[in-house]
């Protein structure tokens, strides 16, 4: 009688299997909440910069109602000393901004890894928005840039119309950023 020998890899192929298998469940489950994710984080970074009650202590809508009409132009240095003095509001260790030719990029460092998030600005429909924005490091495996700057950019623009500002333009230059207001 002839040996029949099985055909199976032992338990090294039965572990690569069940390790594809995880892996897959993991990758299909992180695609569907990824968006779900990035609008709660989103979110939660808008309610410290922004909230959406009047009545909590924010950053941001007291730098807008600080905004004169007409042009100003911060340097680079202003903003990070600015990111500076609110470090401590945000969920990050530091936060670096650079302006470089029509595109301003942040570093962000945070639970001990850092991320860069960059983008163009502009003002469209007297709404400022962000043009093609980016997001490199650990945080763009998680996070959808796109959902994540839409709900900041909503929460932003609603601000500047609970305040009766409106911005007219805006430039990036290198080491500048122009704001125009009315």
């Amino acid at each position: 009688m002839p040996v029949r020998y099985r055909e199976s890899s032992g338990c090294f192929g039965q572990l690569a299997r069940l390790s594809m298998g995880l892996l897959v469940i993991a990758g299909l489950t992180l695609l569907l909440t990824r968006p779900q994710l990035s609008a709660a984080i989103g979110h939660r970074i808008a309610d410290l910069l922004v909230p959406s009650r009047e009545t909590a202590v924010a950053p941001v809508p007291g730098l807008i109602a600080a905004l004169p009409n007409g042009t100003i132009t911060v340097s680079e240095a202003a903003i990070n000393g600015y990111l500076n003095e609110i470090e401590a509001t945000l969920p990050v260790e530091s936060v670096n901004v650079r302006l470089i030719s029509d595109r301003v990029i942040a570093s962000i460092h945070a639970y001990g890894v850092t991320s860069v998030v960059s983008s163009g600005i502009a003002v469209q429909d007297g709404k400022l928005v962000m043009i093609n924005p980016q997001l490199e490091g650990p945080l763009a495996a998680l996070l959808s840039v796109r959902e994540l700057t839409a709900v900041l950019n909503e929460r932003l623009n609603a601000e500047f119309v609970r305040q009766g500002r409106q911005i007219v333009a805006v430039h990036v230059d290198n080491g500048t950023l122009t704001i125009v207001t009315r």
